[in-house]
């Protein structure tokens, strides 16, 4: 079979916040599956915060996109030509690395064979996948929270910090949530039973946290980093924990990897700060998937998807995701 490929690449590096300009949609041709290789049509496309980190020129675990190559991430798809005993035609695989494209060919034993049987094949996506692996490995793998203590979670109306935020509160902790919205503040403490919301946009995170937690932090999930992981050092109890999960505020800056200012505040506190990701929870993949797909069926977590439809519509979908308009997971339907 003759095939070709749409992918979206990077036509240059964003100066400060990206913009759809800084992206192309080319057509290309695709070779014949070799032996052991299949051809995937992608289904659903994955947008997250880390992919702002292939665009720039900082090097890091990420590294960088050559100018004019196809931007890597997350994809569902089926296989519709196959030279792999092991993935036959018909099959739906996941991909971690063959996003912002509608096919490809890839070797088979790159690609995680999924089933529909599961659930919605999205869900591979997100809840049942790098999202929902990411939040659980902070909340159970880092921070271990105990019923009563109190955890601050900001970027809580996103992908992860809103599986976090449910997480958290079926541990039993208090969770105060910052997002940027009062509509995404009325959600948070409503359908996801956040106990408290800060609008980090309107109010001052600093004063608002003295408020909710005049005592002290117990635990901080940090999807965002920057002046408001300074902020919740400082107000972290004594032997307090802190998961790291993320530093959105800095992707656009000249240096992502910056400490906060505060740091010696750990040491004096004895605060445990810990960097972590969700391949370090992939081997506990399974095991989560099933818990999760319990607890959704018995209502007691909820799945937030924001969906785009087309490729198309892929750039302006991932601006509009770091400028925090939508919320929960955001995933492009082809």
């Amino acid at each position: 079979m003759t095939a070709s490929a749409l992918q979206v690449v990077l036509a240059r590096r964003p100066q400060g916040s990206p913009t759809p300009q800084d992206f192309t949609i080319r057509n290309v041709s695709l070779s014949a599956p070799a032996e052991g290789e299949v051809l995937v049509r992608n289904l659903w496309l994955s947008i997250d915060p880390y992919m702002r980190l292939f665009m720039g020129d900082q090097g890091g675990v990420h590294g960088s996109v050559p100018l004019g190559e196809p931007m890597p991430g997350g994809a569902v798809g089926e296989v519709i030509e196959s030279r792999s005993a092991a993935l036959p035609v018909g099959s739906h695989v996941v991909s971690m690395a063959h996003g912002w494209r509608d096919h490809y060919v890839a070797p088979a034993e790159q690609l995680q064979p999924v089933s529909a049987s599961a659930g919605p094949l999205h869900r591979f996506l997100g809840l049942y996948g790098l999202t929902g692996v990411t939040a659980w490995g902070g909340i159970h793998g880092v921070l271990k929270p105990q019923p009563g203590e109190t955890m601050f979670i900001n970027g809580a109306a996103g992908a992860v910090g809103s599986v976090a935020v449910q997480l958290a509160r079926r541990a039993g902790a208090r969770v105060i949530a910052c997002a940027g919205s009062d509509e995404k503040g009325a959600w948070l403490t409503g359908a996801l039973g956040a106990e408290s919301f800060i609008n980090y946009r309107s109010e001052d995170v600093r004063a608002r946290l003295a408020e909710h937690a005049p005592e002290g932090l117990d635990m901080m999930f940090d999807n965002v980093g920057g002046e408001q992981l300074e902020i919740a050092i400082d107000a972290m109890k004594p032997k307090g924990r802190i998961a790291l999960c993320g530093a959105i505020a800095l992707y656009d800056g000249d240096n992502y990897r910056a400490g906060p200012r505060n740091l010696f505040a750990i040491i004096e506190k004895h605060v445990s700060m810990t960097g972590f990701n969700a391949g370090f929870y992939f081997a506990e993949a399974p095991r989560i998937i099933a818990e999760f797909a319990v607890a959704e069926a018995a209502g007691g977590l909820i799945d937030e998807v924001t969906f785009v439809e087309g490729l198309n519509a892929m750039p302006d979908a991932f601006v509009a995701m770091l400028g925090g308009t939508s919320r929960g997971k955001v995933l492009v339907k082809l």
